[in-house]
């Protein structure tokens, strides 16, 4: 009996370890699928993060870029329209200064003796109010036969220098004034100065 009692413990025994190998073994395969798994989906998840990241930083860097673009477009357009208002500013200063006394005497006797042939109406010619003190005795004696058929030679508060020819019926003006010529002059210069300022 001890015989038996013995086979039936070592039978026990080696019933329970094998059992318990075969479990351990499982247990074993299954963590090792588990662990597979669990490093696939980090593996997964990591690239995922990467790309994502990826995506973002080169998202940042063509925002970034193109913020730059535009702003030096806007400097470039800023700097080119005070080029262009400078210029502006001092297209009328130096026109103005060209108009001075001697010359703006010229060019109201030539503006007039023409319309004067073209036009029987009666005119009036409008100098700067500080112009006219200087101008007034020099177009008379330009202008005598004119002045004796009508033209009036008047100051006029709107005018800082040049002139202005209108009919006394009011019928049309001639604008000869700084700031009028000065703008005809740019919209001639102006499209030559957006050339060399896009060079």
């Amino acid at each position: 009996m001890d015989v038996q009692l013995k086979e039936l413990i070592d039978k026990i025994k080696n019933d329970g370890v094998k059992n318990a190998e075969e479990s351990a073994a499982q247990i074993i395969a299954e963590a090792k699928d588990q662990a597979v798994v669990l490093i696939q989906n980090a593996q997964s998840d990591a690239d995922k993060i990467r790309e994502t990241a990826k995506t973002d930083a080169e998202k940042s860097e063509r925002s970034g870029r193109e913020a730059l673009r535009q702003a030096g477009r806007d400097l470039i357009l800023t700097v080119k329209g005070e080029i262009e208002a400078l210029f502006g500013k001092v297209l009328v200063t130096e026109t103005a200064e060209a108009l001075e006394t001697g010359l703006l005497s010229e060019l109201v006797s030539a503006a007039v003796k023409t319309l004067s042939e073209s036009d029987s109406g009666a005119l009036d010619v409008l100098v700067s109010e500080e112009n006219f003190s200087r101008t007034e005795s020099v177009l008379v004696s330009k202008l005598g036969s004119e002045i004796s058929s009508g033209i009036e030679i008047k100051p006029f508060k709107g005018l800082d220098a040049g002139f202005r020819i209108s009919m006394k019926d009011g019928s049309a003006f001639y604008d000869f004034s700084d700031k009028e010529i000065a703008a005809m002059l740019g919209r001639y210069l102006n499209p030559r100065l957006a050339v060399l300022l896009s060079e």
